[in-house]
């Protein structure tokens, strides 16, 4: 059951780092520290090292699993449950990377309007981004690669201004330290498990992945990267507003940048949401390259044909998704549902993966 995949269209081991990273690294991280705070109040960057830790177990799990096979979560599932019923869930797989990739871009939009242009023309710009992304997957996986790469790369600059909250905040805010109950920091990790929603992807990716086992080490270090970044963009906001003010902060994050100023730029914000364009688009690319490939093993079609009805499909949802309390049921949904699947579903694939493997191994 194992895919063979070209050697010209296989990538390194290496890029696992950016391919993990890129898909933890969304709009997310704009404004989830109101969020993991509710519970476990400026304790929950603890609640972030916690969370990381069974995330990176949970890795460790795909990676076993791929390891054996030498093949994708379409092989995986064949494997375990056969191959009408691992059909079935390789389908339900296919419609979440789906999803997840219309979640990313609906949240962007939102923020694009709230921010910078509340007239946005919604049916030109998601034509524009759509078409870049197919033109971009049409390309083949190593393009997308090269997009997850500098998606990374590029808008790591970033990183250099939180020096401003780090400068100007009070870290009295944050301690005493351990203020809250482990049953708050679990409920605040529980939240927080949302942020890392995206790597599954790993398991639609291995196969183009030159020397798979090796690539574990670097998806390991893309997780321990997310958690750093998560970790100091909470501590920045924890010290930078109190309790009071967080709560009431929809995008924390993009209201620190309003303190970096440039003699040259009046309005930084404007700069870090035109940079997330180039964080948002991997990860948009990614989920529908994983989704149209699901659906391309699964049934006898040319890849770019499926990738071309998912885009319409996208931008139809996209289009529908206009009022506030809807977008929020709808990304609601798509998070809770990669909750279950890292921690209820992927457990249970382990589990019946591994007994039905060594039965196979037996005979």
């Amino acid at each position: 059951m194992s895919t063979s995949i070209k050697d010209r269209f296989l990538v390194s081991a290496g890029l696992a780092f950016f391919l993990t990273h890129t898909m933890q690294i969304g709009i997310g991280v704009l404004g989830y520290e109101r969020y993991i705070a509710r519970d476990a109040g400026y304790d929950s960057w603890l609640s972030i090292i916690l969370t990381s830790i069974t995330i990176h177990i949970i890795l460790w799990m795909m990676y076993t699993m791929m390891n054996k096979e030498k093949g994708d979560l379409i092989s995986i599932h064949r494997r375990a449950f056969g191959k009408w019923i691992g059909n079935f869930f390789s389908f339900l797989f296919a419609l979440y990377f789906l999803a997840l990739g219309i979640t990313v871009l609906r949240s962007y939009i939102e923020t694009v309007q709230v921010w910078m242009f509340p007239n946005l023309n919604l049916y030109w710009f998601l034509f524009v981004f759509l078409l870049l992304t197919y033109y971009t997957i049409s390309g083949g996986f190593r393009v997308v690669t090269g997009v997850a790469f500098f998606g990374v790369l590029i808008p790591s600059f970033l990183i250099f201004f939180l020096y401003y909250p780090f400068r100007y905040g009070d870290w009295n805010f944050i301690f005493p330290v351990m203020n809250h109950s482990v049953k708050e920091i679990f409920l605040s990790s529980k939240v927080a498990v949302l942020e890392y929603i995206g790597f599954e992807v790993l398991l639609m990716i291995y196969p183009f992945i030159k020397n798979g086992e090796k690539s574990q080490k670097w998806a390991q270090l893309g997780i321990l990267f997310s958690t750093f970044i998560y970790v100091a963009v909470a501590l920045a906001s924890f010290i930078y507003f109190s309790e009071e003010q967080l709560q009431r902060m929809i995008w924390a994050t993009l209201s620190m940048f309003k303190i970096v100023e440039f003699p040259f730029v009046e309005r930084f914000e404007y700069i870090a949401i035109a940079t997330w364009a180039l964080i948002i688009f991997p990860n948009v690319c990614i989920a529908f390259w994983c989704s149209s490939r699901a659906v391309k093993r699964l049934a006898p079609f040319r890849q770019r044909w499926v990738l071309i009805v998912m885009l319409l499909i996208a931008y139809v949802i996209n289009i529908g998704l206009e009022d506030r309390k809807y977008i929020d049921m709808f990304i609601n949904g798509i998070s809770k549902s990669g909750l279950y699947i890292l921690y209820f579903y992927i457990p249970f694939l382990f589990l019946v993966f591994h007994i039905r493997f060594k039965r196979s191994a037996t005979k």
